[in-house]
């Protein structure tokens, strides 16, 4: 299993948004997590890619337990949290795009902040991902001058850049107009043939 969720429990404040949801995802498998707005769903994806903590429960990504408070272990250190937070990437609903970097900057600079290598390297991968969204000729403009299919796009490349065996998709077409989610959907659906978790 990629990834475990036991009994996941949030609260924030007295509000409870989670309440002991369990889930298992295998590699390779595509897995939709569908609810009314306000049922949780965002929490989950923030609980399991370490932006929110949980009050309660386990979890265990890439056979790397990430916290467990029912044997009151609680989150594991930050190395083994840096590790497993390297597996996964999120792309969100609203872009997250840095608007004063260029469209090759954006997927460079998270390659060479986060992984560590060159820019040489990590150029020749943005652009061989830019290919693949059909994006190549966009290396040079800024987030403002493309289209929110564009952009979404942008978002999956450096999600991608990352090499991420799980992939996260925070409602990656409610931001955009309904003639452009279909070119999101169509990406989404290239990378589940190519077996990619998400």
């Amino acid at each position: 299993m990629l990834l475990i969720a036991e009994k996941i429990e949030k609260k924030f404040d007295k509000t409870e948004v989670l309440k002991g949801i369990s889930i298992e995802v295998k590699e390779g498998e595509v897995v939709a997590v569908i609810g009314p707005s306000g049922s949780g769903k965002s929490t989950l994806l923030r609980c399991l890619t370490q932006l929110e903590k949980i009050d309660k429960g386990r979890i265990e990504i890439c056979q790397k337990l990430m916290v467990d408070t029912q044997a009151n272990h609680g989150y594991a250190d930050p190395k083994v949290l840096h590790e497993i937070i390297l597996e996964v990437g999120l792309v969100f609903q609203n872009f997250n795009l840095f608007p004063h970097f260029s469209v090759l900057r954006n997927i460079v600079d998270a390659q060479v902040k986060v992984l560590g290598i060159d820019k040489k390297e990590a150029t020749e991968k943005a652009m061989i991902l830019l290919d693949k969204m059909n994006l190549r000729d966009k290396a040079g403009a800024y987030p403002c001058e493309l289209s929110g299919g564009q952009q979404q796009r942008i978002a999956i490349a450096r999600a991608l850049a990352l090499n991420p065996r799980i992939l996260f998709f925070d409602e990656p077409t409610s931001a955009l107009d309904p003639e452009l989610t279909g070119e999101i959907l169509k990406v989404i659906r290239a990378l589940a043939e190519e077996k990619m978790t998400w």
